[in-house]
């Protein structure tokens, strides 16, 4: 790992860094579990990920991963807005020609 990166490149310690991930993990994972969007799925992946820069020195690398991230949460966006917003539509008539 790269120890100069923590200061270098993101605001709070490593420790801190290793918490949130696993934080955002176990909360977007009971997410997907609870809920089945799929955007908390992608988030479940993508979030953790933020870790990789300390894997490498490489800028290449570390750049790679921001675009990864980036594509990521336009993806979780874009997948909240229209797939799981179908779902909730779908799921809403069905409750209604139920009644």
């Amino acid at each position: 790992m790269n120890p100069t990166m923590n200061n270098a490149f993101f605001p709070i310690p490593l420790p801190i860094h290793i918490f949130l991930a696993l934080l955002a993990v176990f909360v977007f994972g009971l997410q997907f579990i609870r809920y089945r969007k799929l955007y908390h799925l992608v988030l479940t992946v993508a979030l953790p990920c933020t870790l990789l820069p300390y894997l490498s020195e490489s800028q290449d690398f570390f750049y790679g991963v921001g675009i990864a991230e980036g594509v990521a949460l336009l993806l979780a966006l874009l997948l909240s807005q229209t797939v799981d917003k179908a779902k909730e539509r779908k799921a809403a008539e069905q409750e209604d020609s139920d009644e």
